[in-house]
C-alpha cells in the first residue's frame, strides 16, 4: 500500500521527516510492523471471549466470574498499569519499551494455559493486562511522528486493521484449536508470535525523532523536555472538549468489547451453535467488519477533516446510532442468518471510531504530552470496555435469569451508545464551535 500523499502527488507537510523516516517505503514497512504486533496484542487480548464456553464448563464458572475473568481481571491490572507506562512512553526508547512489554503479554498469554483454577486463570489475565496497557502510549505517538497529520487518520486507519486479524484469528483459530486440542492450546499458541516480532523490533526499527512529522518541526522547533503527569491532566482539565472526545471513546470501546466479548456465548445460547460454527462467524464476520471499517473511517476522517474538521466527529457519532439500531436488531433477529447480517453492519459502524477519533486526539494535543494523553485515552476506554461492560452484562444476564436472559443484558449495555454520540457532538462544538473556523487551534507540538 502506498502513503496516502504519494498517491494524492502531494508532498507531506512536515518535510522535515529525515533519515530512514524519509523514505516512504521505510515508514510503511515500521508502520506494518507496529500492525502486526497490535495485531498479536489484539489476539492475545481477545482470545478468552471464544473460550469462555469451554472454559466455564471445565471449572464450573457463573457468567459474573467469566466477565470477571475476561473484564475486569484485565481492566483492573491494564487501568492500574497505563499511567506509568504513559509516563515511561513519554521519556523511554519506544521501540525497545514496546519490544520488552510485547515479550511480556506473550508470556503471560502462554501461563493461561497451565492455569489449574479460576484464581490462577486470573492472574494470567492480570499480567496480559499489565503489559499491554503500554502498547497504545507507545505505538500511536511514534505513528504520529511518522505520518504527518493531513495522513494521520488514514495510517491509523491501516494500524487498527489489527483489531479485525486480531478478531479472525483468535476467533476461528482459536476455536478450532479449542475444538481439537483443548482451549489451553490456544493460549500456548497464542503466546509464541510475540517473540518473533520483539526480535524484528530490536532489530529493524529506528526510534523516530518526536514531532519529527509536525508541520513546525521544519522550523527545527523541539517537541520539548517530558511532561510531568499532572502537566497532562491540567491540559486535558483546561480542554473540556478533549474529556468529551475520550469519555465518548471510552463508551464506543466499551461496547465494542463488550459486544466481542459476549458474542459467541450469545450465539451458542441463543442460536444453539457449536464453537467451530460460531468462531467461523465471528472469525470471518466480526473480522471483515473489523477489517474494513477502521481504514473506511481513517480515510473518510481524513477527507471530511479536509473539509470541515467538524465532519469528522459528527460522523462518527452518526454511526453510532446506526450501530445502536443495527445491534439491537441483531440480538432479536428470529433467524441466525439476519443476525449475523446485522452483527456485520453493526461492527463496521461502531469498529471505526478508533483511527479519526484518535487521530483529532494527537492533531488536539501537544508532541511532549501525546504518551501521556493516550494512556488516559486507553484507561478510559479499558476501565469502562473491560472493567464495566462484560462484567455488567454478565451481572444483569445472572439477575435477569433465564435462557434469554444475555440477549436482555447485552441490549441494555448498547443503549449507552447514545451517550457516547452526544458526548462526540459535544466535543465538536468545543473543539472546533459550531461555525465553521472558530474552533480552537490545533495543538501541534507547542505547549
Amino acid at each position: 500500500m502506498s502513503a496516502p500523499s504519494e498517491i494524492e502527488g502531494q508532498p507531506a507537510p512536515a518535510d522535515a521527516i529525515r533519515g530512514p523516516y524519509g523514505r516512504t517505503g521505510y515508514r510503511w514497512y515500521v508502520l506494518a510492523l507496529l500492525t502486526v504486533i497490535y495485531t498479536c496484542h489484539a489476539i492475545d487480548r481477545g482470545m478468552p471471549n471464544i473460550l469462555l464456553e469451554p472454559i466455564r464448563h471445565e471449572f464450573g464458572l457463573k457468567d459474573s466470574q467469566l466477565g470477571l475473568f475476561s473484564g475486569l481481571a484485565y481492566a483492573l491490572s491494564f487501568s492500574l498499569s497505563i499511567l506509568p507506562m504513559g509516563y515511561l512512553s513519554d521519556r523511554a526508547n519506544r521501540r525497545n519499551f514496546l519490544g520488552i512489554i510485547v515479550l511480556a503479554w506473550s508470556a503471560c498469554t502462554a501461563l493461561g494455559g497451565f492455569a489449574q483454577n479460576f484464581v490462577q486463570l486470573v492472574l494470567a489475565r492480570v499480567g496480559v493486562g499489565a503489559a499491554e496497557s503500554g502498547a497504545a502510549p507507545v505505538a500511536m505517538p511514534m505513528i504520529a511522528d511518522i505520518f504527518p497529520a493531513r495522513t494521520r487518520g488514514s495510517a491509523l486507519g491501516v494500524f487498527y486493521l489489527s483489531n479485525a486479524v486480531g478478531v479472525l484469528v483468535a476467533s476461528t483459530v482459536g476455536a478450532y484449536v479449542a475444538a481439537t486440542h483443548g482451549w489451553r492450546m490456544a493460549f500456548f499458541l497464542a503466546g509464541l508470535p510475540g517473540i518473533l516480532l520483539a526480535v524484528l523490533l530490536f532489530t529493524t526499527v529506528i526510534e523516530p525523532r518526536r514531532g519529527a512529522a509536525e508541520v513546525d518541526a521544519v522550523a527545527g522547533e523541539s517537541a520539548g523536555p517530558p511532561p510531568k503527569l499532572s502537566e497532562t491532566f491540567l491540559f486535558l482539565f483546561r480542554n473540556p472538549g478533549l474529556i468529551c472526545l475520550i469519555l465518548g471513546c471510552g463508551i464506543l470501546g466499551m461496547i465494542s468489547i463488550t459486544m466481542g466479548a459476549w458474542a459467541g456465548s450469545f450465539f451458542i445460547r441463543i442460536h444453539h451453535l457449536n464453537l467451530p460454527q460460531v468462531g467461523l462467524i465471528l472469525g470471518f464476520g466480526g473480522g471483515g467488519a473489523a477489517a474494513v471499517s477502521p481504514l473506511l473511517f481513517g480515510w473518510l476522517g481524513d477527507r471530511l477533516g479536509q473539509r470541515d474538521p467538524r465532519l469528522t466527529l459528527l460522523a462518527v457519532a452518526a454511526a453510532a446510532l446506526v450501530a445502536l439500531a443495527c445491534g439491537l436488531g441483531m440480538l432479536f433477529a428470529p433467524s441466525v442468518m439476519l443476525a449475523v447480517v446485522l452483527l456485520v453492519l453493526a461492527d463496521t459502524c461502531r469498529m471505526g471510531y478508533s483511527p479519526p477519533c484518535y487521530a483529532v486526539l494527537m492533531d488536539k494535543t501537544p508532541v511532549r504530552l501525546r504518551g501521556a494523553t493516550m494512556s488516559i485515552m486507553q484507561l478510559t476506554t479499558n476501565v469502562f470496555g473491560f472493567g464495566v461492560g462484560p462484567l455488567l452484562v454478565g451481572f444483569l444476564s445472572d439477575l435477569y435469569g433465564g435462557e434469554t436472559a444475555l440477549r436482555y443484558a447485552m441490549a441494555n449495555a448498547l443503549g449507552l451508545l447514545v451517550i457516547a454520540a452526544l458526548l462526540l457532538i459535544g466535543a465538536v462544538g468545543l473543539l472546533y464551535g459550531w461555525k465553521r473556523g472558530t474552533g480552537m487551534p490545533t495543538a501541534g507540538p507547542r505547549v
